[in-house]
């Protein structure tokens, strides 16, 4: 059984990626990857948990001596402290052969038709960093001294009740405004339920007035070649009275 490769890309950082909390928000790392060799390669990040992060690009090539940046973004969840070394991140990377290895088009790489022993494997595992309270207290100040409008101005305080009271107003249009609304497509509904009522009745009773008149045809038809059989008959008997 041969042996791994050793990885060919300088990867930093080469064994951990860390991610600092709260994880209410999406928190996100850098890892960078360079080629130093005088050969094209190409990568590609797997993780033990897909649905847990984002990571652009995931998947590329990289030129002689080229280095690129990989975005891996933590999505937000409840932290626990049992789960912080348990996920973990897979680098593979293959040096190119530019004729075999690219597709009918000739650009575009084929991973699934890579030999297992041509592979370089990197793994690196995960680790969740809480902040400290103190830290935590520090960035609220930062961030409510940053947004919160001062209590001595009169004119922000003024803007404010303005806006809420406008804001309001529109929900409480919008509220009517859909009651009218549920309202006319109710009547539209009994227009229509109307109009196929009389539609069916007027279908009726044209059925029946298209019988009487098909009755009164066919009783005209029936008088009319009785006379023309006793016209007949009365030609016939006069020949041979005659």
């Amino acid at each position: 059984m041969s042996s791994k490769i050793e990885q060919i890309l300088f990867i930093e950082p080469p064994y951990e990626l860390k991610f600092k909390g709260p994880f209410t928000e999406p928190v996100q790392t850098i890892m960078s990857l360079k080629n130093p060799s005088e050969k094209k390669v190409a990568f590609k990040i797997k993780t033990t948990a897909p649905k847990r992060y984002c990571v652009r690009p995931n998947c590329g090539e990289l030129a002689p001596k080229e280095k690129t940046e990989i975005s891996v973004i933590l999505q937000p969840f409840d932290y626990d402290a049992n789960e912080r070394n348990k996920h973990k991140f897979l680098v593979q990377t293959v040096i190119i052969d530019p004729v075999a290895d690219y597709g009918e088009d000739g650009k575009t790489f084929q991973w699934r038709d890579i030999e297992e022993g041509r592979i370089m494997d990197s793994k690196l595992k995960c680790s969740f960093e809480m902040p400290t309270v103190e830290q935590l207290l520090e960035s609220k100040n930062i961030h409510e001294d940053t947004t919160a409008v001062p209590e001595t101005d009169p004119v922000a305080k003024e803007i404010e009740k303005v806006t809420t009271g406008v804001i309001k107003k529109l929900r409480e249009e919008e509220t009517i405004l859909r009651q009218e609304n549920m309202k006319l497509k109710e009547e539209l509904l009994q227009l229509k339920n109307e109009f196929k009522h009389q539609q069916s009745q007027k279908r009726s009773v044209g059925g029946s007035q298209h019988l009487d008149m098909q009755n009164r045809n066919a009783n005209i038809t029936l008088m009319v070649g009785l006379a023309i059989v006793v016209a007949l008959l009365g030609i016939i008997a006069g020949k041979y009275v005659f």
